[in-house]
Order: structure tokens, then C-alpha cells, then sequence
């Protein structure tokens, strides 16, 4: 779950996590261009995107609070929970595309490598040891992923090199913006984003207000991309309990952000 306010003092929008991953998938369909790299195969890099936060849909349904009375978000929760709930987006990814599940794997692969860091840094090292277990596991399933696809026709270009590093990328770009978008983080941001010459160019969003991005160097199709998401507006973001939460929760009106995104020298 994400917490959007977008500057605005009066507004307070509960996203899901699957909601945000909607706003991705949308962003991952119009990337690429001359000049980067579009998902291919398609299907199947879409499919990672879409499905990628699939296994949050529990936990955002009743997300609880904090112990500070604020609604959990994802990055408020203890590690264990964290890695099961990666699991489970893997293993409903698995069940739509193989291809897929071995993009969302080394997707979150990659996010415990920096999450053991930190846990290190901060010397939790029972969490850290969690996090390396994940790891671990994670590269035996995208092994017998590879295997079992080494044959299939479909995934020769892709399984692995720079094919399959691009297609991981777009995947981990198109999250990162929609994270930026939906948490409401920064006003001037960067994502890696991969060439059509194999190179990796960093790609900068500057907002020009709440819900409009100046983009730069274009990745996408056309000269600007309307992306949504929906949330739930919150009368409050601090609760007595959980079960006060759940209720507000429940009962919010559903509304609808739309999030512009236009080439730099786009007019308006």
C-alpha cells in the first residue's frame, strides 16, 4: 500500500500495491522507442510488470497499522512477512508465464540484495541471513527456469545476455516510477533505462506539477503518456487501531489519479 498526497495537504489516496503495478504495466506498454529498448517478448515482459506485486492483494486488503497508528505500507513491515509476500508474487507470476516469473524473481533478487545491505548496516544480522536465504533460493528457481525454457524457440534471444538484462530493467524502471508516482517521493527523479545501441541511459522526470512529468530523454511512444492508478481517499492517516483503520478503509470512496508524462519539449 501506498500513502498519496502529492504535495496536497486536504488529500490522502490508499493505493494498493496491485493498483500500482496497473499505473507499471501501463508505462512498460507505451516504453520504448528509436532510442530504447522496447519488452520483448512482449506478452511476457508485460505479463511481469502487471503481475509482479500479484501477491500483495491480502495484505492490502487489511494492511493493520503501525505503532505509531499509521496504515502499513510496504516498507513498514517485518522482513519475514516481506520475503513470504515475494514469494507469493513469484509463485502467481509462475502460474501466468515461466518467462515471466524468471523476471519477477530476478526482480526481487536484485531489491533483497540492497535490503541486505542495509539490514547489515544496521546490524540485524537474523534479518540479513533471511534475506540471503531468499537470494539464495531465488537463483535455484531461475535456474530451473532457464532449463526448462533453454529448448523453447520463443525465449532463444532473450533467456539470457543482454536480452533478458533489458527486459529485467524495463521491469525495474517501470516499478520505480510508478513507486516515485504513487508514494508521492520525489519532484526530480532518474531511472536506468536500456538502449537500442546496448548502452543504459539515465532518464530524468521533473514534475512540473502535482500529476503532469516533464521526461528526458523521451523513452516512450508519441510525445506524452497518460497513466492512472486508484485509491482509496483517507479522512485520516492516524488511527487508534486496527480494526478503526479496516473500517475507514473499507467504507472510502474510490477515486481515480491520472499521472501525464510528456517529452521535454512537449507544449502545455
Amino acid at each position: 500500500m501506498f500513502l498519496y498526497s502529492g504535495g496536497d495537504p486536504n488529500l490522502t489516496l490508499a493505493i494498493s500495491q496491485v493498483s500500482h503495478a496497473w499505473l507499471a504495466w501501463q508505462l512498460a506498454e507505451h516504453w520504448g522507442n528509436r532510442r530504447f529498448n522496447r519488452p520483448l517478448p512482449r506478452a511476457e515482459v508485460l505479463a511481469a510488470v502487471m503481475l509482479h506485486d500479484s501477491g500483495w492483494t491480502e495484505f492490502d486488503v487489511a494492511p493493520g497499522i503501525d505503532s505509531k497508528g499509521r496504515p502499513r505500507t510496504f516498507d513498514r513491515m517485518p522482513v519475514e512477512t516481506h520475503l513470504e509476500i515475494w514469494r507469493r508474487c513469484i509463485d502467481r507470476t509462475a502460474q501466468h508465464s515461466r518467462y515471466a516469473a524468471l523476471l519477477v524473481a530476478t526482480h526481487f533478487s536484485d531489491m533483497a540484495e540492497v535490503k541486505a545491505v542495509d539490514l547489515l548496516g544496521r546490524r540485524d544480522m537474523g534479518s540479513a541471513g533471511l534475506v540471503e536465504n531468499f537470494r539464495a533460493e531465488m537463483d535455484r528457481r531461475k535456474l530451473d527456469w532457464e532449463d526448462s525454457l533453454a529448448s523453447d524457440a520463443r525465449y532463444q534471444g532473450c533467456l539470457r545476455g543482454p536480452m533478458r538484462q533489458s527486459n529485467a530493467d524495463i521491469l525495474t524502471l517501470a516499478d520505480r516510477i510508478s513507486v516515485f508516482l504513487c508514494g508521492s517521493l520525489a519532484s526530480d527523479f532518474e531511472v536506468a533505462a536500456p538502449t537500442s545501441s546496448g548502452d543504459v541511459d539515465a532518464v530524468r522526470l521533473t514534475a512540473m506539477d502535482r500529476t503532469r512529468w516533464r521526461v528526458n530523454p523521451w523513452p516512450l511512444e508519441g510525445d506524452r503518456v497518460r497513466l492512472q492508478c486508484e485509491g482509496r481517499r483517507l479522512v485520516s492517516t492516524c488511527f487508534d487501531s486496527a480494526d478503526e483503520f479496516q473500517e475507514v478503509l473499507q467504507r472510502a470512496p474510490v477515486e481515480r489519479m491520472t499521472f501525464t508524462l510528456m517529452r521535454s519539449s512537449a507544449v502545455g
